[in-house]
């Protein structure tokens, strides 16, 4: 497109035609004015020099007849006719002027070149992947822009660059090369800092850099005169001008120099949205939204792949080691075995019940279970399958207890008598212990009961005087429902209610004091029972130095259900490891860990997204309604304005075509003057010079003929 200066014109080919034409026609109408003028002139004169030699012939007559009669008159018209002569010549020389100036006329006119100018008249200014027109001529209103200038945009999008760079590969195992410690004292006093590895370590460095580098900014306010778009300049510019000038000079005629610092800003945007661009996305904001979700993707990635990985690995590493653990054990099938576990476990290990009867704990040969490494589960001889066995410490089963039942036989009788002193001293000891405490528990329950007696006995009496009350209530009502005098009713008092509802709530108290008192003479009761049964019990060191551990490992069987969840991930090597176990204790962390640990940043930066991109809409529509307001009351103020201001701008190396012409004939600026044109006017000009002049003789000569004739 190429632009166009008239209206009905399609391109700026067809304004040079119009041009062209109009030139031509204007100086063929200044060629016949020209002609016409001088024809004009020529009729005058021949006119005038008819008229000349009619007077002529008649003053000649009346000469004759002057002299002929003899009187003086005939020298008067003598002279008169000579003057007429006179005129007549001077006519003669005037009309051959009128031809000479007639054949003299410039009718050789001719454009020898003809030629477009551009003017510029607008600035297109990219911004946010959009652009906008600036006016030249600042004939619209300024609009103003609040800039964000980063005071390092190459940083930034250097950096932009690294972090997108980072993230489309994820290493399986991070380097440690330029490891970074990050400190979480305000999560857990127990753990005060937490490392990051390469990978990890350089997307938190590229973050914090981008935060910065965003932070090291300047707000620029910027006031531009900008064409709206959809006005009748934007329309203008639409129909008229064009961004294509080709090889055309361009005549910057509007001062713009102040424009340059403020384009300079939406520039170096720009230059850094372009660097955007090149990334795949055209709108910067999209780009950031995407690496904004990218980030939370990879990051959230990362920290699940890490966090299940690191798990996986410490519990296949756990499962190995449980398995090394397991093979100083010898394991046994608990379905086989489940008599001879369950008598271990309810032994008690007490030298009264166990010094005649007590049978060694033994587990035989046959019920032996075999691993399977790949089910994991372990086989007996008959085909049964456990995943939990009865495990026996093969240093226990076959060096210690051995040694310890030969050791036991040896000095049995000895071990014996000294079963029997001790028996007798501590049941001399429970019998005085027993008597005394039992007369201090039977004084105590004595005046226990006789205070419960007396608390009781005051119940009494307060139910029946509450029920004394009761009848004579009913005894009143039914008095006041037949009628009778006030002089026989009995007036209660409203304290009365009061001091019964107290009783009532004393009785409760008394009643509830009462149970409490019946439960702790109860457990007092129980702890002596306890205390004795403890005090009186004999450890039998034959048993219990040699199946003490296999009954602490029957007994772990059978309490799984009750370990610590810490503790449950140790029943792979064994439920009497796992409860026997010391672990470090919990780190000490604060809420706000597990809050910042459950958070899906994904989900978080959707959300995040989704409510800016509603509020950004929600300010749009805003803008766009108080703009339309405005629009409609300025149409109301604004009166007819000229055609000249209405002329809109043209876009950045949009211009309108000047043409340059040559135009002799009128007398405007923009005719080609040359040296031709100019000798041409001055002929005319004295040419008229001289017309008015002759006139002005010819009228003097009629007014003295006019005069001679009266």
């Amino acid at each position: 497109m190429t632009g166009k200066v008239f209206d009905d014109s399609l391109n700026i080919y067809q304004d040079q035609a119009k041009v062209l034409f109009d030139y031509y026609k204007k100086a063929a109408e200044k060629i016949i004015a020209e002609e016409k003028s001088v024809e004009q002139n020529i009729t005058d004169l021949n006119a005038q020099k008819a008229e000349a030699e009619k007077k002529k012939k008649l003053f000649k007559i009346l000469m004759i007849v002057f002299f002929v009669l003899g009187i003086i008159g005939g020298f008067v018209f003598l002279f008169l006719k000579v003057r007429k002569q006179k005129d007549i010549e001077q006519l003669d020389e005037e009309i051959s002027a009128q031809n000479e100036a007639f054949q003299n006329i410039r009718r050789d006119y001719a454009i020898d070149k003809i030629g477009i100018v551009y003017v510029p008249v607008a600035t297109q200014v990219p911004f946010e992947g959009k652009s906008f027109l600036v006016d030249h001529t600042r004939q619209v209103e300024e609009t103003n822009f609040q800039l964000t200038v980063l005071h390092k945009p190459d940083e930034f999008s250097e950096t932009l660059e690294n972090l997108q760079h980072s993230m489309e590969a994820m290493p399986i195992v991070e380097n440690n090369e330029m490891p970074e410690k990050v400190d979480t004292s305000n999560y857990s006093t127990s753990v005060q800092n937490v490392t990051l590895h390469d990978y990890v370590g350089n997307i938190d460095r590229q973050v914090r850099n981008i935060s910065y580098l965003l932070s090291d900014s300047d707000k620029v306010s910027v006031s531009l005169p900008v064409i709206k778009p959809e006005s009748k300049e934007d329309k203008f510019i639409e129909e008229y001008a064009t961004k294509d000038t080709g090889d055309k000079p361009i005549l910057n005629v509007f001062n713009v120099s102040d424009f340059d610092s403020k384009f300079s800003n939406f520039a170096s945007l720009n230059a850094m949205k372009n660097q955007i661009k090149n990334t795949g996305d055209n709108d910067n904001s999209e780009y950031m939204k995407k690496l904004m979700v990218q980030l939370a993707e990879t990051v959230q990635l990362l920290t699940t792949t890490k966090s299940s990985g690191s798990s996986k690995l410490i519990n296949y590493s756990n499962s190995i080691f449980e398995n090394v653990l397991k093979s100083s054990y010898n394991h046994y099938s608990p379905a086989l075995e489940a008599e001879e576990i369950e008598r271990i476990r309810t032994a008690n290990f007490d030298y009264q019940s166990s010094v005649n009867d007590y049978k060694p704990f033994s587990l035989k040969q046959g019920s032996r279970v075999k691993y399977d490494l790949i089910s994991n589960n372990w086989i007996a001889e008959d085909g049964s399958r456990t995943a939990m066995p009865f495990g026996m410490h093969q240093v226990d089963e076959e060096v210690l207890m051995p040694v310890i039942q030969n050791l036991m036989e040896e000095n049995r009788i000895e071990r014996l008598k000294i079963y029997n002193n001790i028996e007798d001293q501590k049941r001399n000891y429970l019998e005085k212990w027993t008597s005394e405490t039992g007369a201090y528990f039977r004084d105590n329950r004595k005046t226990a009961d006789e205070l419960i007696s007396h608390m009781r006995e005051a119940f009494a009496d307060y139910t029946s005087s509450s029920t004394t009350y009761k009848s004579l209530m009913k005894t009143q009502e039914m008095l006041d429902s037949q009628g009778v005098d006030a002089s026989a009713k009995v007036v209660a008092e409203d304290a009365q209610d009061e001091i019964i509802a107290g009783f009532e709530a004393q009785a409760m108290q008394c009643s509830t004091q009462q149970e409490q008192f019946a439960d702790f003479m109860d457990r007092i009761q129980d702890d002596i029972n306890d205390s004795k049964e403890r005090f009186g019990h004999i450890e039998f060191y034959e048993a219990s130095l040699r199946d003490r551990e296999s009954h602490k490992m029957a007994i772990s069987m059978n309490s799984i259900q009750e370990l610590d969840p810490r503790k449950k991930q140790l029943l792979g090597v064994g439920p009497y490891f796992a409860h026997n176990a010391v672990i470090p204790p919990l780190p000490n962390t604060q809420p706000e860990m597990v809050q910042d640990l459950d958070i899906n940043l994904v989900q978080q930066v959707t959300g995040n997204l989704e409510s800016l991109t509603e509020s950004l809409t929600t300010e749009q529509t805003t803008n766009k309604d108080n703009e339309q307001d405005a629009d409609a009351a300025t149409e109301q103020e604004v009166t007819v304005e000229s055609e000249q201001a209405q002329y809109p701008i043209p876009e950045q190396d949009e211009t309108i075509e000047y043409d340059q012409k040559e135009d002799a004939a009128d007398d405007q600026d923009e005719t080609l003057e040359d040296e031709e044109d100019e000798a041409i006017e001055e002929d005319i000009y004295e040419n008229e010079a001289y017309d008015e002049n002759e006139e002005e003789d010819i009228d003097q000569d009629e007014d003295n003929e006019t005069k001679e004739d009266e």
